[in-house]
């Protein structure tokens, strides 16, 4: 394992501690991320129906970009196809985009109360 694979283990276990249903759901969709990279990456080694590159950016966009840039690296999937990349990379960013402000507006209303 590298060393985001363990970052990826200790985000979650620590978001399990916080709120044990955020943890795992963010445990979950990375698994269900990798996997779906996994897949694809089989199915075209095998010339076989592959999955949608739509389906792989909202899996990201929804949680699951570590677990996409993991399953890239590890399956050389996708690496050669700057299109993707870009697109991965703004699913990113939106992704951290709209959880920094859901914390925000979370933690900043529960101090008003």
């Amino acid at each position: 394992m590298n060393t985001f694979s363990w970052l990826l283990l200790v985000f979650s276990l620590s978001l399990t501690l916080i709120q044990p249903w955020l943890g795992a759901g963010f445990l979950l969709l990375n698994l269900l991320t990798l996997g779906l990279y996994f897949i694809d990456k089989r199915a075209s080694i095998k010339n076989a129906s592959r999955i949608s590159e739509k389906t792989l950016h909202i899996a990201a966009v929804l949680g699951g970009w570590p677990a996409a840039l993991l399953g890239q690296h590890y399956f050389r999937h996708k690496t050669q196809k700057t299109s993707f990349i870009r697109i991965l990379w703004c699913c990113i960013l939106t992704n951290t985009m709209l959880v920094s402000g859901a914390s925000y507006w979370y933690y900043s209303s529960a101090t008003i109360q």
